[in-house]
């Protein structure tokens, strides 16, 4: 319990702190649907769901998720909460506790595996201050949701395998069928699970319980797109279609997913790990656990559209796989009867680095310039109409944090530019312009080209990018930008507003 706690109290912390989003699906995708649904309504003209300009047919998530986050605003609603701003708390609040689940099953499968409580408690207490599970834990992540429940289904398949109950391996897969709604490339962790029960058991009887598990919940995902999508399957089937013939989105670098694994198990002790893992005798003792989340690895690895986020599934997993290994290391004798001074410095090292960035990463908030300016107008002047300058920078902006009631207008490449009203008068008058300078010598040449379009605009505010969007940034600008974000007035604006 007091792991648990000191595991809450860290991602409390990041419920206050850990603001804004880091991917765009982390919004775009996930809370802007909601929102809209919230304040628009479930349903299109064709009687199916809508997602925002989406036809029901081309629907390619299943919506069990994102219907999850709407009941959550409707409960900030019942409690006299409107902006998204507010939500966000109370959102990231019951994120943080879904979170708890990795936190709790490694310290019980641990513990089943080692017959030891303080191997368990070393499992809690690295998954609960993980520099980045926190941080991860309370965002609106599908695949960081579906790793929490997975990890729940494989504590359910160890239990199955200590005590030979089918109530256990009927309950991993309904876990595993749930995991799967809300993320479907959870798939491919469940792929060898049969396969290893009958390995393990020398009989089919258990691996058709849990394929029939899993099959049912499936069916129950099938029904329920048919009743929102008009097609049984729906969003399965799209999502097949499309991933099929999906390439690369994104430029990686080889080996990427290993290296993030390495990264996010935080060297040099993760660098140790491998050695330890794939020792034939370790395989053998966790062949579920081992082979469900390489396999995940590996069928990523191949598919040619690879991004660092589709890892963090499987990454409750690997956590508990490198306890484990270290414990079945220590337990064979293959270090002697003490810990050598090379596994201590590392362990010392990498426990020192988790901490630094467990600082960095909790109290982190992303894309801040993109979000603050409209949390302003939501509160200030929420039906102004804005121009959001960023020719060179290519991200939207999240209006739901203006509420429902600006009116924007984007400039997105400088062929935009020529579009602009040659002045501001009645209707096509923006009350505001907010300016994203792709570098800080840009932004006095977007000025120019906005006052040779609209006339004098005076300064209003700016927002500073937030450490952790500056980090990122210096890392690779080329990718990431800062979002720095200056706002400006119009002589009428100026009248009647005041700064922050």
């Amino acid at each position: 319990m007091w792991v648990l706690l000191l595991a809450f109290v860290i991602r409390l912390l990041a419920v206050i702190f850990s603001q804004g989003f880091i991917h765009s699906d982390d919004h775009f995708d996930t809370i802007s649907v909601a929102w809209d649904w919230l304040h628009g309504g479930l349903w299109g003209d064709d009687g199916n769901l809508r997602w925002k300009h989406e036809p029901a047919d081309t629907i390619g998530r299943f919506p069990l998720y994102t219907l999850f986050l709407l009941a959550q605003m409707k409960i900030c609603q019942w409690l006299g909460i409107a902006s998204l701003a507010g939500m966000m708390y109370f959102i990231r609040l019951v994120h943080a506790l879904i979170s708890l689940l990795p936190v709790w099953a490694a310290f019980r499968i641990v513990k089943l595996s080692t017959h030891s409580e303080r191997w368990g408690i070393v499992a809690g207490l690295i998954t609960a201050c993980h520099f980045a599970l926190p941080f991860l834990g309370v965002r609106n992540l599908i695949e960081v949701v579906g790793g929490s429940l997975w990890i729940v289904a494989v504590w359910y398949l160890y239990r199955y395998l200590d005590e030979r109950r089918l109530g256990w391996i009927y309950l991993a897969g309904l876990m595993t069928g749930l995991a799967w709604m809300i993320r479907f490339q959870i798939a491919f962790a469940a792929l060898p699970i049969p396969l290893l029960l009958w390995w393990e058991e020398r009989r089919l009887g258990p691996a058709v319980r849990y394929a029939a598990a899993v099959a049912a919940m499936l069916v129950l995902s099938g029904l329920t797109d048919s009743m929102l999508l008009g097609r049984f399957a729906g969003s399965t089937l799209t999502t097949l279609a499309f991933k099929n013939g999906l390439g690369a989105l994104y430029e990686t670098i080889p080996l990427l997913y290993p290296l993030l694994l390495v990264g996010l198990l935080v060297p040099p002790i993760s660098i140790v790990l491998p050695f330890l893992t794939f020792r034939p005798s370790f395989i053998r003792a966790h062949r579920i656990l081992f082979w469900s989340s390489t396999t995940f690895v590996a069928f990523h690895w191949i598919h040619a559209n690879q991004q660092e986020r589709f890892i963090f599934p499987i990454l409750p997993a690997f956590v508990v796989l490198g306890v484990l290994s270290i414990w079945h290391f220590k337990e064979k004798q293959l270090i002697g009867s003490g810990w050598p001074t090379w596994f201590k410095w590392s362990a010392g090292v990498s426990g020192a680095l988790n901490v630094v960035l467990l600082f960095f990463f909790t109290f982190a908030y992303g894309h801040k310039g993109m979000i603050e300016p409209l949390k302003w107008f939501e509160r200030n002047d929420p039906t102004a109409h804005v121009l959001f300058f960023q020719p060179e920078v290519w991200c939207w902006a999240p209006i739901e944090y203006a509420g429902n009631g600006i009116v924007r207008t984007y400039v997105k490449s400088w062929e935009d530019v020529a579009k602009l009203p040659v002045s501001q008068q009645g209707k096509t008058a923006f009350d505001y312009v907010v300016v994203y300078p792709k570098t800080d010598s840009s932004l006095q040449p977007y000025l120019d080209s906005l006052t040779a379009r609209l006339g004098p605009l005076e300064p209003f505010f700016e927002v500073s990018p937030s450490y952790y969007d500056q980090t990122l940034h210096l890392l690779n600008p080329r990718h990431n930008d800062n979002f720095a974000a200056f706002v400006f007035r119009s002589a009428a604006a100026a009248q009647t507003s005041s700064a922050p």
